[in-house]
């Protein structure tokens, strides 16, 4: 079966994915045009992580974070805000802190030492009265600010379209994930990141961690014999439709409280869930409610993942090791899962560059035609439902990911230059 038209290999997203037929050809991990719309279309509408509020307490704390492929610092400002800006100086375009995170009061580029405060605002520029006469304008050199920057439960999320439903409207159902991960935390905290680079498009990692419950049974068999798990079969898949796509498990499923993560399975309650793996659209991926992750595209065929773990700041040193063991065992660079699918991610992108490979199409059919609507475990949620082993989810990260792609791009901040004001006299 082909989906390419005659003329050849297209990127025109609509004719690459097929959702009444679930069909997708695979040119969409392989296109370095798409990438540049992904760009300019899907990472700029999104609310996309930044990172955690336990990293920003106090005024002048920062983390450092990427956007799509636009680097931003996150700031707590003196007034209490949580502001983020491009962290690329406006003189000559390097990057003004190097840092993941930590505590200042001013970014300073290290080529020629323009400054810039924990507002963004450029407050000092070397020779500025000889070398610039005194007429520089610094109020309109500053760093240029995200347009939008909202958290839930201390996640923080920035967007660059202003006209963007709020956060917490776009998270959707995926907000009983984030309740459920921080519930039982006293003080929420992330430990990480944990920074690797691996050859695969950004959307194979990001659509299996929306759906995908098929490939345990076959691709971690040894890593799941090994750990004493059995995968669950009672599960359900959901689909956003903002393209956010999760599995869960209830406590019936006699393989719950193998998922649990540490929680006590004996006091869950009638409705409660537990999360196998979840993606809020488009990167931002959890495991459990332990992992976090970030799958940044550096080009189309190389993502960087940024990992961490999600502990609580009250546990002891012990309980803080013991997470990270677990994490560092399963799902870290060298982890005996993660090693499986980085395998299979990278593999995919390998053989996808043939020309007769290129135009052939792949399923996304498992449980078309059975899905419902809405969830009883999931109040509110409105998306699209499916046995455990369905591809709903990545049918609606797709369904997104077409919108975007098709959509206009927003209106970005203004980053016209600022005039030279005429010198005195003149």
């Amino acid at each position: 079966m082909t989906t390419a038209p005659p003329e050849g290999r297209s990127a025109v997203p609509r004719d690459l994915i097929d959702l009444d037929l679930g069909t997708l050809n695979r040119e969409v991990f392989e296109s370095g045009p798409l990438l540049r719309t992904e760009l300019a279309t899907v990472f700029t509408r999104s609310w996309l992580f930044l990172g955690h509020e336990s990293r920003l307490r106090r005024p002048g704390d920062f983390t450092t974070a990427v956007m799509g492929q636009d680097h931003v610092i996150v700031t707590r400002s003196r007034d209490g805000r949580i502001r983020a800006f491009l962290n690329v100086c406006r003189h000559r375009g390097m990057r003004v802190c190097r840092a993941d995170s930590g505590s200042a009061t001013r970014f300073t580029c290290s080529y020629h030492g323009w400054s810039y405060d924990g507002t963004g605002a450029l407050v000092e520029v070397p020779n500025h009265d000889d070398g610039y006469e005194g007429r520089l304008p610094l109020d309109r050199w500053g760093l240029v600010p995200v347009t939008r920057v909202e958290s839930y439960r201390g996640f923080v999320f920035g967007c660059w379209d202003e006209d963007a439903a709020p956060l917490a409207e776009y998270l959707d159902g995926y907000r009983g994930v984030l309740d459920w991960a921080t519930d039982g935390l006293d003080e929420p905290e992330l430990v990480g990141p944990i920074k690797w680079r691996l050859q695969g498009n950004w959307k194979l990692a990001a659509e299996q961690f929306a759906n995908d419950t098929y490939h345990p049974q076959t691709a971690h068999l040894s890593a799941t014999s090994l750990l004493g798990v059995n995968m669950p079969t009672e599960g359900r898949e959901l689909g956003s439709r903002y393209g956010h796509g999760w599995t869960i498990i209830l406590p019936e499923d006699p393989n719950y409280a193998a998922f649990t993560f540490g929680r006590d399975p004996d006091s869950a309650e009638p409705g409660h869930q537990a999360l196998i793996h979840g993606t809020v659209f488009p990167n931002f991926s959890m495991l459990g409610d332990r992992v976090l992750r970030v799958w940044h595209p550096r080009s189309v065929d190389d993502m960087e993942i940024w990992s961490w773990v999600l502990v609580d700041a009250s546990w002891s040193p012990e309980q803080r090791r013991q997470a990270m063991r677990m994490a560092t065992l399963t799902f870290s660079s060298t982890g005996i899962v993660e090693t499986d699918d980085s395998e299979n991610w990278s593999e995919i992108q390998a053989v996808g560059g043939g020309h007769v490979t290129g135009r052939t199409a792949l399923n996304y059919q498992m449980g078309l035609g059975s899905t419902t609507t809405g969830d009883p475990a999931v109040p509110g949620f409105t998306g699209e439902v499916g046995h455990i082993l369905n591809d709903v989810g990545a049918r609606a990260f797709y369904r997104r990911w077409l919108e975007l792609m098709e959509g206009p791009a927003p209106t970005l901040p203004q980053t016209a230059p600022a005039p030279m004001p005429a010198p005195h006299g003149h």
